[in-house]
């Protein structure tokens, strides 16, 4: 056999003389598939991108995620406000103690049903509703002013140089509420250490 004959170059190659291949294991060959798409332009890709950092919404839909970002920032403000050490110590000092002004959201209701059914009662009756409600908010008064003069010499000892700006009010508002009702909720029973 000659080396042309071996090859085969110009005639069709016979398999009958070829040696049979060793049986191989099968490989496995995963191909990637293409994109089945063109790369997007710069100009499409920085429009993409600028859709998804800023992406275009209806007038009701911006209002409602410009309302929950105010609410966030409102909650966030409330909540830096809220927990400022000196408003604990007045939650706290509130909270621990009896107070007759949480009686007046209930005694303030009762006088106005009794004031609103005034024809029904005789004149004596109304001069006396009168005289309670005004008696209610002296003796009222007189607590808040004790429990302030106490509160601002225990802010005094234990936050000195702290403003007590601002808490007059929420202190008069938190010992008119009644406790189930107060905000932030009550975290230490009356007569508790704080």
């Amino acid at each position: 056999m000659t080396r042309m004959d071996a090859v085969a170059l110009f005639r069709p190659y016979n398999r009958d003389d070829a040696p049979e291949p060793a049986p191989q294991e099968k490989q496995v060959i995963h191909q990637t598939p293409g994109k089945n798409r063109p790369t997007p332009t710069r100009k499409q890709a920085e429009a993409a991108r600028m859709a998804a950092v800023h992406p275009k919404l209806s007038r009701r839909e911006m209002r409602a995620a410009d309302q929950e970002v105010e609410r966030k920032r409102q909650a966030d403000r409330v909540a830096a406000i809220e927990n400022a050490p000196a408003r604990v110590l007045m939650r706290n000092y509130v909270d621990s103690r009896w107070s007759v002004l949480e009686l007046m959201m209930g005694v303030l209701g009762f006088l106005v049903i009794v004031m609103l059914a005034g024809n029904y009662f005789p004149q004596v009756v109304m001069v006396v509703v009168v005289a309670v409600l005004y008696g209610f908010l002296v003796v009222g008064l007189i607590n808040f002013f004790f429990s302030w003069r106490g509160f601002k010499q225990e802010l005094a000892t234990r936050y000195p140089n702290t403003s007590s700006k601002g808490l007059a009010f929420a202190m008069l508002s938190r010992m008119m509420a009644f406790r189930r009702m107060r905000q932030p909720k009550c975290v230490i029973k009356r007569g508790e250490e704080y």
